[in-house]
């Protein structure tokens, strides 16, 4: 049964309104300028986001939800949470463009080097996909071809597609999610996938789900230490075995982005945990409290002869 909708009746309110509000619900404000400047900063909006976990119902956020925060909550502590969770977006923004960098030089290296009488074997329905092939143009190609390289390349050479070592380093991750996928022959994605250590097909297109959408809600700014995977990741080489309901998770996601980073550098990886522990520092020195919180919902463990 569809759900009855209701009018929308909510209004735009003020920073005075916001902080009154913030008040109501417990939370604690010591100086309201300042407070004026995190939600000028933040936007009192986004800033909810990182109060939900110090909601008295959290994690319950739907259907018995309520707003008010448990005692002592200051809105520092959401402010230092929203910090932390820009850190880790501008940290994996640069790992995971690593990780999608080897992904893409290696689909064009095995499959070009495989079918080197074709260049444009992206678009051979003897390899791809029917639907794979017919959509291209559409979904990818007409974007790629406006790219000054390729323009270059059309005006002096005939054909309608660039070659793949052209045209695919303008496909978005998402398109070479779709193209591995779409890809006819196992032995095809096992091509792409032994690479990284994972001989299961469908359990390395998780790992791509899971990378690409990790990169999603790094550019589009979205919560990343509460993310939510449309898509559970399979267990595999880089997960063996998950912690209960951590498959869809971010924790689960870090998990895969570790491994697949080890297959390419491991002193990349060891440089990736480092920025990510040292902004979990930072993170605890000023709501100590979330410690427990980050640990369970990301995974991210301090080492014990660290200094907290």
């Amino acid at each position: 049964m569809a759900r009855i909708k209701i009018a929308y009746t909510k209004r735009a309110t003020t920073y005075s309104d916001q902080i009154d509000i913030l008040k109501k619900r417990g939370a604690v404000i010591a100086d309201e300028k300042k407070a004026k400047e995190y939600l000028s900063d933040i936007g009192y909006y986004r800033l909810g986001f990182y109060l939900h976990p110090f909601e008295i119902t959290y994690p319950e956020l739907k259907n018995h939800r309520k707003h008010d925060l448990r005692p002592g909550t200051q809105i520092e502590d959401a402010v230092a949470l929203y910090y932390f969770d820009l850190d880790m977006r501008n940290i994996l923004n640069r790992y995971l463009s690593r990780i999608e960098v080897a992904i893409r030089t290696t689909i064009i290296y095995e499959l070009s080097n495989k079918y080197n009488t074709d260049p444009t074997w992206f678009v051979n329905p003897a390899v791809l996909s029917t639907r794979f092939v017919t959509e291209f143009p559409l979904k990818a190609y007409n974007s790629i071809k406006t790219k000054d390289p390729i323009k270059r390349h059309h005006k002096k050479y005939l054909g309608k597609y660039a070659p793949a070592w052209k045209t695919m380093e303008y496909m978005t991750f998402g398109n070479l999610e779709v193209l591995y996928e779409s890809l006819l022959l196992d032995i095809d994605k096992r091509l792409i996938s032994t690479r990284f250590g994972e001989p299961a097909t469908g359990t390395f297109l998780s790992y791509m789900m899971a990378v690409r959408e990790v990169r999603n809600a790094c550019a589009h700014g979205n919560v990343i230490w509460g993310l939510t995977l449309p898509n559970g990741i399979k267990a595999g080489v880089a997960c063996p075995s998950f912690p209960a309901h951590t498959q869809q998770t971010f924790h689960g996601a870090l998990r895969v982005i570790d491994y697949l980073l080890r297959q390419i550098s491991v002193n990349r990886a060891n440089d990736m945990w480092n920025e990510i522990y040292a902004a979990a520092r930072l993170l605890y020195s000023k709501a100590p409290a979330l410690e427990t919180l980050i640990e369970t919902r990301t995974g991210i463990v301090l080492p014990v002869n660290t200094t907290k």
